[in-house]
């Protein structure tokens, strides 16, 4: 009886775990998309939206931990079950909220609510990417996990546009009414707990089926963590820093794309978008090549080395009298290289360097590094970016900058590590040939 990991079936269920991404970030990114929106209702600055990322980031520097050891102690599906709802009812709580703010904010500009919306809707999100990441690897592991993961990007990726496209697009054809665009995201979040429960049902009935048992932990330990290895860590650095640049430029890029190069909105929003299309697309190709051809960590210097230019590129940048955009242009086809050849790489590499029963966990602290970046740096660039002006601006990027070396350099140490355990292994094999041929010598020796 063939397996139904082994089917086309996979295929459909991986694009219900692509839902997810989609979803979260489709939801989650209108601060970024409808900045100067936001800014103008509530009388605040960009420091105050930065506030809305890093409290967004702030509960997963521990839930996405905690999430993975969730997965490997109770099984992914109740556990990815318990993720989406958690979301729902944060969608709920912010959409509540964000309507009273939308009603109240006009005597009192009230910002805080938000902020605490956005609290709660971070609980659990990224332990949802967590559990999407598990079943990629268990649906796909050994055949054509690279190639899934792509897909999966993409998915993310057509979310982020989607935002791009219709969020302001609902903002002004509804009196500038921002809990209609919060509406249409509570809508999409019960539309992706449905999709979810349909996932984990099938994959209940595929382990039944094919008789699989995942493996669990005898309980939730944090002290497991200690039996990753020193490669797992060195790419844990560079995946964490890596991420967190690009999501802390992509939250702060349009409202600099309008005030350095003098872009308007709409122009500023396709530039925001530029990275998502290419890397929806390239996430796939790249993600079919490394199934085929390996060679995973020179991919990622590649991917690395866009993002370090792309730093660079906006760090040397002046700013602009008139309209500008052939440099950022530029910028972005970096950025959308770069998270199209990483992300493709990085995620399907993470469950071969640790221990199989702890998949789930180094998923999650994975995730919460990332989390733990991205509050901490957005929170530093919020107080940056207190006073909008070019100085205040080539500080950020001076800092991004800065980031994007230190999650370069450690993809030259796994370079190094994987061409010495090349070498290695190449030797040992020729050791072993000679030895099988000495031996086979000293048989026919000793029948003559």
């Amino acid at each position: 009886m063939t397996s139904w990991h082994d089917t086309n079936i996979r295929w459909f269920v991986l694009v219900l775990i692509g839902i997810y991404p989609l979803v979260v970030f489709l939801v989650g990114e209108f601060p970024a998309l409808l900045g100067e929106q936001i800014k103008q209702h509530f009388q605040i600055t960009q420091k105050e939206v930065n506030y809305l990322l890093s409290i967004r980031a702030f509960p997963n520097m521990i839930m996405s931990l905690i999430g993975g050891l969730i997965i490997d102690t109770f099984g992914v599906g109740r556990s990815y079950t318990l993720f989406g709802a958690v979301i729902i009812f944060g969608q709920c709580k912010n959409l509540y909220q964000r309507k009273v703010l939308c009603f109240i904010s006009v005597i009192s500009d009230n910002f805080a609510i938000m902020v605490v919306g956005r609290l709660v809707f971070g609980l659990f999100d990224d332990s949802g990417f967590v559990a999407e990441s598990y079943y990629i690897n268990k649906w796909f592991k050994g055949k054509e996990n690279s190639l899934a993961f792509g897909i999966d990007t993409g998915l993310c990726r057509i979310g982020s546009i989607t935002g791009a496209i219709i969020y302001p697009y609902i903002y002004m054809s509804q009196d500038s009414d921002l809990s209609k665009c919060l509406l249409m995201c509570l809508y999409i979040s019960i539309l992706s707990f449905v999709l979810i429960i349909i996932l984990t049902r099938i994959d209940k009935c595929s382990d039944q089926r094919d008789k699989i048992t995942d493996q669990k932990l005898e309980s939730v330990d944090l002290r497991q963590i200690k039996n990753f290895s020193l490669e797992f860590y060195v790419a844990l650095i560079s995946c964490a820093t890596t991420y967190s640049i690009f999501f802390i430029f992509g939250y702060n890029c349009v409202e600099m794309f309008k005030l350095l190069y003098k872009l308007d909105q709409s122009t500023a929003n396709l530039l925001f978008s530029i990275p998502h299309y290419i890397s929806a697309v390239l996430t796939v190709f790249v993600g079919h090549y490394v199934d085929r051809k390996g060679r995973n960590i020179e991919i990622l210097l590649l991917g690395g080395f866009c993002q370090v230019l792309a730093a660079a590129l906006f760090y040397l940048m002046p700013e602009c009298d008139t309209y500008c955009v052939a440099l950022p242009v530029i910028g972005s086809i970096l950025i959308g290289i770069f998270f199209g050849t990483y992300y493709a790489v990085m995620w399907p590499y993470i469950p071969k360097i640790v221990p199989s029963n702890l998949v789930g966990t180094g998923f999650g602290l994975t995730y919460a590094c990332i989390n733990i970046e991205i509050t901490i740096f957005s929170i530093i660039i919020s107080h940056i970016l207190e006073i909008e002006n070019y100085e205040n601006y080539a500080k950020m990027n001076t800092l991004l900058l800065f980031l994007s070396f230190v999650g370069f350099l450690p993809l030259l140490y796994l370079y190094k590590f994987h061409r010495t355990k090349y070498h290695q292994g190449n030797v040992t094999k020729g050791n072993e040939k000679e030895s099988e041929s000495q031996i086979e010598l000293i048989d026919r020796t000793k029948s003559l």
